[in-house]
């Protein structure tokens, strides 16, 4: 088969797994402990796809201007929904009556519905990241093709697949939580988790019409400085938002523990199978070659 056949194969699976991973929290009947489940879940997944796939690469592209770039997207966040964002003060009727009178409920959850940005912003710091493992994904199948041995052309870009297909759904399950929970109708999320879906084959067909020229623009610092404020993004949304929503539930604290916990090990397991060669950029075609003009 050729590497474009193994790259079509590889995309409809990502693709199908990403929209079932945002379906997952609409299946059955949203509960209350179902939700907090998901809450936790998805502060794990968000600070594990922090740490361990947008970092990394947002400080090696970035270089010094990293933390500038973090910070900016962590106190710019909570600037713009502390001074203009509209808040909003209002949850679904259902979700209150399904837990309004639930034991170890210690706070009003009419008031802790935060402002619809950081949602959006959450959207955007994936997305850039999805696309970025598309263009990856593109160019790993392409080295292991080249390479012509036989261990790696028979699964070409297997592991950088692997890698992608086990995260996605992860990354569409916060995306589905974090926007329902800020009052984002079905209709829509469903539009956003195909938009996000498809981003992983946008990626690889641009890197494929390119003959792999997006991969080395993709090394500039701008994306760096993108990623970098993502990474700022998701800190604040799971330790400001998520975070003390699920902590305050203190009649679940160890499966809501569990559930943190796994998403942050999940994402941390899948950045070990990525390895550095295989992030979201294709390191290996640029060797010796320093994208931001200082020696290695």
């Amino acid at each position: 088969m050729t590497s474009t056949g193994w790259l079509a194969i590889y995309c409809g699976a990502i693709l199908i797994a990403s929209l079932f991973g945002g379906s997952v929290p609409f299946l059955g009947k949203v509960t209350h402990s179902r939700l907090q489940l998901y809450l936790s879940g998805s502060a794990g997944v968000m600070l594990g796809a922090c740490f361990f796939h947008i970092m990394p690469e947002a400080m090696e592209m970035s270089g010094a201007w990293f933390g500038w770039w973090m910070a900016l997207g962590a106190v710019g966040l909570f600037c713009i929904e502390r001074f203009i964002a509209p808040h909003s003060h209002e949850v679904s009727s259902e979700l209150q009556q399904e837990h309004a009178h639930e034991p170890g409920c210690e706070h009003d959850h009419a008031h802790r519905a935060a402002p619809s940005v950081a949602g959006w912003m959450a959207v955007l710091g994936l997305t850039i990241h999805t696309f970025m493992n598309g263009v990856g994904l593109a160019g790993a199948i392409k080295a292991d093709a080249d390479t012509g041995s036989a261990g790696v052309t028979f699964w070409p870009g297997i592991a950088m697949f692997l890698a992608i297909v086990l995260h996605k759904p992860a990354d569409a399950l916060a995306i589905s939580t974090v926007l329902s929970r800020k009052g984002v109708n079905r209709s829509r999320i469903n539009l956003v988790q195909l938009g996000f879906a498809l981003m992983v084959p946008i990626g690889a067909a641009i890197f494929m019409l390119t003959s792999g020229a997006i991969a080395e623009a993709q090394e500039s610092l701008l994306t760096g400085f993108a990623l970098s404020f993502s990474a700022g993004t998701f800190l604040f949304i799971a330790l400001s938002d998520l975070l003390p929503e699920v902590q305050f539930h203190r009649h679940d604290r160890v499966p809501l523990t569990l559930a943190l916990v796994a998403g942050v090990l999940l994402m941390g397991g899948i950045g070990l199978l990525e390895g550095h060669d295989h992030g979201g950029h294709s390191h290996g075609a640029h060797q010796g070659h320093d994208h931001r003009g200082h020696k290695h």
